[in-house]
């Protein structure tokens, strides 16, 4: 037996691709439900968070999991534009895992701030007002932002092709869209309701995946540019033999 094979023939970095967009996205989910409000005010920020610590905390750390569980299947995505279009899926794989490394270290600088909260009003304070300073924010938003970018880049080419993974594809980048208004806006339920987009999306691809009906090329590796029409095999997934 060959050693790619497993789940309904599909390759085992398929499976763990799938899962992860299955579970990832919902871990984040339950986290994001849990956050209490935000508000672009530091002092009214740091109140909420003294209030509401363990909630704050616990929010934030299911945030951070979910992010990390969601790595894989990110990887699958890329490796799907990369089938047809190398470039576009390597660009887009790089900035997403930029945008990840960013994006956890702000979910963990968010849990220390849950912990602070539940002991100190004043430290609470002092951490987000240090965090969102031009030293710190400066060099720590654009990064996190490469993970949006990223997302925008492999899902565009998959909505403008004509095969199944156009509408979880559009579905997932809704999701993206609204978690990034979020963060420009401070209102949590965007961030809730396109982190049930992102998930859904991401059930959406898992689906396809095990199905192998993702209309992708067998055989690709990350580099080649291959025509679309045949069952994805796990090595679209992360250029590996």
């Amino acid at each position: 037996m060959d050693r790619s094979t497993n789940l309904k023939g599909r390759g085992y970095q398929t499976v763990i691709g799938a899962a992860s967009l299955a579970v990832g996205p919902l871990v984040m989910t339950i986290g994001d439900l849990l956050h209490p409000n935000e508000t672009s005010d530091v002092s009214g920020q740091a109140a909420i968070i003294v209030d509401q610590a363990t909630r704050w905390y616990l929010a934030h750390l299911l945030l951070f999991i979910g992010l990390v569980v969601f790595v894989p299947g990110l990887l699958t995505l890329t490796g799907l534009a990369a089938a047809s279009r190398p470039r576009v899926g390597y660009t887009a794989r790089v900035l997403t895992v930029i945008g990840v490394g960013g994006t956890a270290a702000i979910f963990v600088a968010e849990m220390l701030a849950g912990r602070l909260g539940a002991g100190s009003a004043a430290a609470t304070e002092d951490l987000l007002g240090t965090m969102f300073s031009g030293p710190i924010a400066a060099p720590m938003l654009p990064v996190a932002l490469a993970f949006f970018v990223g997302a925008a880049v492999f899902a565009v080419p998959l909505i403008v092709g004509s095969g199944p993974l156009r509408w979880p594809a559009v579905v997932l980048l809704a999701g993206v869209l609204l978690v990034l208004a979020e963060i420009i806006s401070s209102q949590v339920l965007l961030s809730q309701i396109g982190n049930l987009l992102i998930w859904s999306g991401g059930v959406a691809f898992a689906w396809l995946l095990v199905r192998g009906a993702t209309g992708a090329p067998g055989g690709a590796v990350a580099g080649q540019s291959l025509p679309a029409g045949s069952a994805l095999d796990h090595q679209d997934l992360t250029g590996s033999g």
